[in-house]
């Protein structure tokens, strides 16, 4: 009996002090350099940003989302695995677009947006008194930061600083300051792994490589794939570009790419280049280095913590694997997904 009440006491003293915090406010500057006042813990966050939602299910926060982007089967179709919820989460918008209606009946404390958020979406949300917070995962001054695709003066810098940005400010205002700067060790030391061994490359002897997605679009500077594959120690074919382009076949044929690399929600892709007549006289498809990334490279425009943690791992091993031949990358990757997933990596895939 007194065990009971002991715990019961706990219960009380551990929802009245959730409750307080809630009640509590703190202001933040979110990536598009606004000033915004937030709880202190936001309990009821509505995630309509897909790179968002990844971070806060990899800082435990799963239990404060209340809602989420009505995309995010498309995004990021894998997350479910680590959280079987997601798929009975109500979804009052998108990255680009929101119910009013469903959105208010959700009573959120705060909603998470993308930086190239409408800014008419987020003024209707704003009006009816609900914080909003946009992250971007990089780092500009509002101009480009607003934009889908931004240009950088320095991209490298950019992501680098911007993803640590848009972690810390979800583990700000999620109260999970601790759990966010172990996610942001772990990911640059393992980034620094790469760079030790590497060394600096110069242009002329990197690998090139090309980054394929459906109907020869294609990822140029200014986005994180360019420097996904810069930090693994390759030169892409397309970095006279800006931003995601469509390019033509005769460009790529003249670009004559190493290696090939292809999303993995774009696995079709992969068949569709190595039996293609066009694609033959390529190198990459001739030597057979057409790569399929798997789901923690996510070679997105935007960083992510897998990308720095594991996909510039996995780029760097595939474009020059005498210099990994020791790490046990499957080992690494489990170990990630256990520690900031909560489950292993092969109930994830």
């Amino acid at each position: 009996m007194a065990k009971n009440w002991v715990l019961t006491v706990l219960v009380v003293l551990f929802v009245l002090s959730t409750v307080a915090q809630a009640a509590e406010k703190q202001v933040v500057t979110d990536q598009l350099g606004f000033r915004v006042e937030v709880p202190v813990r936001a309990e009821r966050v509505v995630v309509l940003m897909h790179h968002a939602l990844d971070v806060m299910l990899q800082l435990g926060a799963e239990q404060q989302i209340a809602g989420v982007m009505a995309a995010w089967t498309k995004q990021i179709p894998d997350v479910v695995k680590a959280m079987p919820r997601l798929k009975n989460i109500p979804t009052p918008g998108d990255l680009q677009s929101v119910n009013m209606e469903s959105l208010i009946a959700l009573k959120p404390d705060l909603v998470i947006v993308t930086h190239y958020a409408p800014k008419e979406m987020q003024d209707r949300i704003k009006s009816a008194g609900i914080p909003v917070i946009a992250v971007a995962m990089f780092k500009a001054d509002y101009e480009e930061a607003s934009k889908l695709n931004p240009t950088l003066k320095d991209p490298e810098k950019s992501y680098s600083e911007g993803l640590q940005e848009g972690v810390r400010l979800i583990g700000q205002v999620t109260g999970r300051q601790k759990k966010a700067e172990e996610l942001i060790e772990y990911m640059f030391r393992n980034r620094s792994m790469v760079t030790d061994r590497l060394g600096d490359i110069p242009p002329e002897k990197r690998v090139t490589c090309y980054m394929a997605y459906p109907q020869l679009y294609t990822m140029g500077t200014g986005k994180y794939a360019q420097v996904a594959m810069h930090r693994a120690g390759g030169r892409n074919v397309a970095e006279a570009l800006d931003g995601y382009r469509q390019v033509s076949m005769e460009q790529v044929l003249k670009w004559d790419p190493e290696v090939i690399f292809v999303q993995d929600r774009y696995e079709p892709l992969v068949k569709e280049i190595k039996d293609g007549a066009a694609w033959q006289p390529i190198r990459a498809v001739k030597n057979n280095k057409i790569y399929l990334c798997p789901p923690y490279v996510k070679p997105w425009g935007h960083s992510v913590p897998e990308s720095v943690a594991l996909g510039e791992f996995w780029m760097a091993q595939k474009l020059y694997s005498d210099k990994f031949k020791d790490i046990d990358l499957p080992k690494m990757v489990d170990d990630f997904y256990r520690k900031f997933y909560g489950i292993p990596y092969d109930e994830y895939h």
